[in-house]
């Protein structure tokens, strides 16, 4: 089971029933119940709630996680027609007292349950016929249980509770049917006691699943205001994203999770839909139950038109139910062929136009867009599924609509999936194709270029630490841009068209899947971006470009040698922090500098005295210190968007633990509009944050959260690294080695003069030359090198302090910082 704090409606109702379950099952065989007479359902073991693979390793690494359930403890499932012989046998024990906890969970459970059916017989709907004559009410037997433990409960939990009880706050949430307008009510709910099993075995007991009709609406009701509350978290990202607050990757990527959320949370009731006649059946009669709750009669949801009997005058009052997208998905089913790729006939249900206002469309015009969205998309879908091989990403729509044609059967989560990409499009509008032409289109191209450059400037220069393997994945990552810049699917469809001998209409463009879905533009760019970032990181790192660099720009700024700001690398120290780059704080004095860049360097200063000699080794075996590994939060997504080997199944608990990764703070509120990210920079204070949130009994500093509350801290985790990964380390590597050679050519005659020529034999050992700069103190007791090395870094700012945050503007990443190193 989840932590408590992470369990939605539903899961808050099922925990319940559990718990009613374990109290009865171990209280009477703690009284001598014959175990023999227990009808158990089925045992199974209680699976582990960790982060899987690499996603728990890093996790794990940064922190302290949370501490699985123990693998081997059993779980059994109490029968319903169980529970009233438990209760009468623990009732004929005069020693046993029933706790106040007991009693409060059982009323709670039967009010929900009868809340549900009054609501009905209010509408003129009896609960009897949603529920076969077979069946007992579970809320009777639930009753009854409370009628024979009624004697032995304390005096303070005999009675029902008053109007401004925890219980009935709990009720009113749990019987409420506003499923189309999500709120922050529950989030707010207390933490409710509930009974604990009275014995120490390592056995979990829950109760057995209800299959009545009733019970599976019930479940449905609080299931679709679970994740209408995700849905509308999903709608509130991409509205900002609208106006410029989120990126598109981190947009992307919290939306494709929040999907994972709502999945998740449909797993235990989504099975009970073969009972019934299977999701469209269900969807259909849970829609007319909340259409007659919201005052519609039942004659008027339907029309008499075999072709298409739904009153779209309902359209807006049934957002929320699911239904029409249901209905669509399964319109699907039957042109799904083995090896064939279904064609949409463009224009056959007419066209969309994103600069229509949607507001004033009738219902049956909305559902035309909807119909026309889904069908051209799916086409696009089927072959990437069909005939594009090794596609480098996958969303929650693609996973659906590829597990509908392997079993040829609609999900819950591919109609929620699909619902989203929906509503997306609608907030959107015609800035929907901006997430691929004006973002993605141009970072790919800007990628491409970037490793072009790369190769001219390397043409030349190269070093042990760099292998060629590490150029054979640029080449195999420049290609694989240049791929999807050509688009695959495309060339599908086109092969498509001609298999059927039809020749592709004149309309048929390239790009319309990731035009059409900003979460596969997003997620794409989340995987150019991070293998780039990853490429630049470890270029900088083998070669000691921006290290170095810094290392000269921080003392020529202590010293007050440089009268210009290098705005690139300014960025750069306040993204990456200086426990990147300084072993300790950075040094602000003479005697400190050298020490400190023989650290960093993972050599000693026996290196620069006297001369240069060939027995004295530049490095140690240790090595340099490079760039540490940031961004840790986006690190834990690389599994699942990069290789496609990482975890699918995320649940809440693991998303609190990434979360708690993050290095980025909110502060202020949304609603004053005094909302800011603040980056935790110094070290102390991120130690303390993994402290506190291994100090929390439950692992995690986020275990308080609801799904969509997690949602809402990993979006602005993500944000916040969003940033950080937009640097182009490979551009910003260039820049630094340029600089390096420009102060060594200004400072050789003086770099000659004081060490000889055989300071520097090879261009390698180029980052050395800083190191020679700061040991002139200690050598000539002066420090010329070091104002002569000011007068270049002044000169090559002078043109090039902002070339990195100038490309990066031109790919739509801008930029407004203060400058806290001066």
């Amino acid at each position: 089971m989840l932590p408590l704090e992470l369990v939605s409606t539903y899961q808050q109702y099922k925990k319940d029933t559990d718990s009613i379950a374990a109290w009865l099952a171990s209280t009477a065989k703690s009284c001598g119940y014959p175990s023999d007479l227990l009808s158990y359902g089925p045992t199974t073991h209680v699976p582990s709630t960790r982060l899987k693979g690499k996603a728990r390793a890093e996790a794990k690494k940064k922190q302290s996680t949370t501490k699985s359930s123990t693998p081997n403890l059993r779980k059994y499932v109490v029968k319903i027609k169980e529970f009233v012989p438990l209760a009468e046998f623990v009732a004929s024990k005069r020693h046993v007292s029933v706790s106040t906890s007991f009693m409060t969970t059982l009323r709670r459970v039967i009010a929900a349950r009868r809340g549900f059916g009054e609501k009905l017989a209010q509408k003129g709907t009896a609960p009897d016929e949603l529920s076969d004559a077979s069946h007992v009410y579970f809320a009777d037997v639930l009753a009854k249980v409370y009628e024979v433990l009624k004697p032995r409960a304390k005096p303070d939990s005999s009675s029902l509770p008053n109007d401004n009880s925890d219980t009935d706050e709990f009720v009113n949430r749990f019987s409420s049917l506003q499923v189309y307008e999500p709120s922050d009510d529950f989030l707010n709910t207390p933490d409710f006691e509930r009974p604990k099993p009275q014995t120490d075995e390592k056995i979990t007991y829950e109760a057995e699943q209800a299959t009545a009709k009733e019970d599976l609406f019930i479940a449905l009701t609080m299931l679709i205001n679970d994740i209408n509350k995700i849905r509308a978290r999903i709608q509130w990202i991409w509205s900002n994203h609208k106006d410029g607050f989120f990126d598109l990757a981190a947009a992307a990527i919290a939306t494709n999770t929040a999907i994972d959320l709502a999945r998740n949370l449909m797993q235990e009731v989504e099975p009970m839909f073969k009972d019934h006649g299977g999701i469209l059946k269900v969807i259909n009669e849970w829609y007319l139950v909340i259409m007659m709750m919201k005052g519609h009669n039942p004659e008027d949801l339907f029309k008499d038109d075999e072709a298409d009997n739904f009153n779209y005058d309902t359209y807006d009052d049934a957002d929320g139910t699911y239904l029409l997208i249901c209905r669509l998905l399964s319109a699907f089913v039957p042109v799904i062929e083995a090896q064939s790729l279904p064609m949409y006939k463009e224009g056959m249900f007419g066209y969309y136009d994103p600069r229509s206002d949607r507001a004033s469309k009738t219902g049956y015009e909305k559902f035309q867009e909807d119909r026309i969205l889904l069908m051209t998309v799916f086409t696009d879908l089927m072959a990437v599924i069909r005939g594009v091989k090794g596609y480098p990403v996958e969303d929650e729509l693609l996973r659906g609509i590829r597990e509908l044609a392997d079993t040829r059967e609609v999900t819950l989560y591919a109609v929620f999936a699909a619902q989203i990409f929906l509503d997306i499009h609608y907030i959107l509008r015609e800035d929907t194709e901006k997430c691929f032409e004006k973002v993605l289109q141009k970072n790919l191209i800007s990628f491409d270029r970037e490793v072009e450059e790369h190769f001219k400037f390397h043409v030349n220069l190269k070093i042990d630490n760099w292998p060629a393997s590490n150029d054979n994945f640029l080449r195999e990552y420049q290609r694989k841009i240049q791929w999807i810049l050509d688009d695959p699917i495309y060339h599908v469809k086109v092969k498509g068209y001609q298999q059927v001998g039809m020749a592709p209409p004149a309309s048929l463009g390239r790009h319309s899947l990731l035009k059409m879905s900003p979460v596969l533009s997003g997620l794409m760019l989340f995987h150019f971006r991070w293998e780039i970032w990853d490429a630049g990181i470890t270029l900088a790192n083998a070669w000691g470009s921006i290290t170095y660099s810094l290392h000269l720009y921080n003392a020529l700024q202590s010293e007050k040698l440089v009268s210009r700001t290098w705005h690139d690398m300014d960025i750069v120290r306040s993204l990456l922090s200086d426990s990147s780059f300084f072993v300790g704080d950075a040094p602000r004095s003479l005697s400190q500098y050298i020490k400190n860049f023989c650290l960093q360097m993972g050599t000693t200063m026996a290196v620069f005295t006297n001369t240069r000699r060939a027995s004295v080794g530049l490095k140690s075996q240790a090595g340099p210190r490079g760039i540490k590994e940031h961004a840790p939060v986006s690190r834990m997504f690389i599994g699942r968007y990069l290789h496609g080997t990482g975890q699918f199944d995320w649940k809440p608990e693991h998303v609190a633990e990434i979360i708690d990764l993050s290095t980025w703070e909110l502060h202020g509120t949304e609603e004053d509009g005094t909302l800011e990210m603040e980056q935790l920079v110094d070290p102390k204070k991120r130690k303390q944050k993994a402290k506190e949130n291994a100090k929390n009994s439950k692992g995690s500093g986020n275990a308080n959260l609801s799904p969509e509350q997690l949602i809402r801290g990993l979006m602005f985790s993500l944000q916040g690294e969003s940033l950080e990964m937009s640097i182009p380390y490979i551009a910003m590597h260039r820049q630094c080695w340029s600089l390096l050679r420009a102060v060594r050519k200004h400072c050789d005659p003086l770099l000659r003069q004081i060490y000889t020529p055989a300071y520097m034999e090879r261009e390698t050992e180029l980052c050395f030359v800083v190191g020679w700069i700061f040991f002139e103190p200690a050598k000539q007791h002066t420090a010329n090198l070091l104002v002569q090395a000011g007068k270049a870094v002044d000169k090559f700012v002078q043109s090039e302090s902002a070339t990195i945050l100038n490309s990066m503007k031109d790919i739509g990443v801008r930029i407004e910082y203060e400058n806290v190193h001066e």
